[in-house]
């Protein structure tokens, strides 16, 4: 009868270490997710900002003239 009364608390245990573990790597799933959210935000966010820019983007550097002596 002990025995069995050892066995109940060494599953209570397990069961506890289990949920030990699987709580930070839920969390640190949840985490990994929000950081991408907020990167793929932050992307699109810079991506409209960046396309109402007035076009000096779209302009081309200008050109050097240089003359070369041969």
């Amino acid at each position: 009868m002990v025995r069995a009364d050892v066995g109940g608390l060494r599953a209570w245990g397990m069961s506890a270490i289990a949920g030990a573990i699987s709580v930070p790597v839920v969390v640190g799933f949840m985490a990994l997710g929000a950081a991408v959210v907020l990167v793929r935000s932050m992307r699109e966010l810079a991506r409209e900002t960046w396309a109402r820019l007035p076009s000096r983007r779209a302009s081309p550097p200008p050109r050097r003239e240089t003359s070369h002596a041969a």
